[in-house]
């Protein structure tokens, strides 16, 4: 099961590449949602991320197909309420992209406008949605069994739920919180792989 991170945008530049370079041996991709930070800045720090050795296949840029491509990376992160997908595809069509889903319908309509994966959450409970109700995995498992493109699910997850998470047929997970705002990021993300990890909050 692959493992994303996803950044919270609460690091500056400096620490932000250090942790990515920490998790890189352990994640299978990590989205840049870096939001507070202008154009420019994400691209030095996409360059940045590159020329200290961190796998640049591995980066998935959050809502800017133009960012990408200005700084050569093929995947992009569309938000729910983001670019329309099929025109995005059609001005960018190197590129990749995902879609942020809410719902079966929605993860329906990304799939029939081109989405090559389909981001849903959240699942669980989760400080970064609070006072939003979680989802659960039902859906998710009709999403899972209905669509043919990768589904990837965000939200509270933890360890202990990759087991279940597989048996749906998700192809992997994101993570955000849990490893971002740990104290050992390089530890959390590898036992996430090894789904070993228990957390402590």
């Amino acid at each position: 099961m692959n493992l994303i991170a996803v950044t919270d945008d609460k690091m500056e530049t400096a620490q932000l590449v250090d942790t990515l370079c920490a998790i890189e041996p352990s994640i299978d991709a990590v989205i840049l949602r870096e939001k507070s930070k202008t154009d420019a800045e994400v691209i030095e720090l996409i360059q940045t991320v590159k020329r200290s050795g961190f796998d640049a296949s591995k980066i998935i840029v959050h809502r800017r197909p133009d960012v990408a491509t200005i700084a050569g990376i093929q995947k992009v992160q569309l938000p729910g309420h983001g670019l329309p997908l099929r025109l995005a595809k059609k001005q960018f069509p190197s590129l990749s992209f995902g879609r942020s889903v809410h719902s079966l319908e929605e993860a329906e309509a990304a799939y029939n406008d081109g989405a090559d994966w389909v981001l849903y959450g959240h699942l669980f409970a989760t400080g970064s949605k609070e006072g939003l109700p979680p989802r659960g995995t039902e859906e998710l498992r009709r999403i899972a069994g209905s669509l043919p493109i990768p589904v990837y699910a965000i939200g509270g997850i933890k360890p202990k739920h990759l087991s279940s998470l597989q048996q749906i047929g998700v192809a992997g997970v994101a993570v955000m919180s849990t490893i971002f705002r740990s104290d050992e990021p390089d530890e959390v993300a590898s036992s996430y792989k090894e789904g070993s990890y228990a957390t402590k909050r």
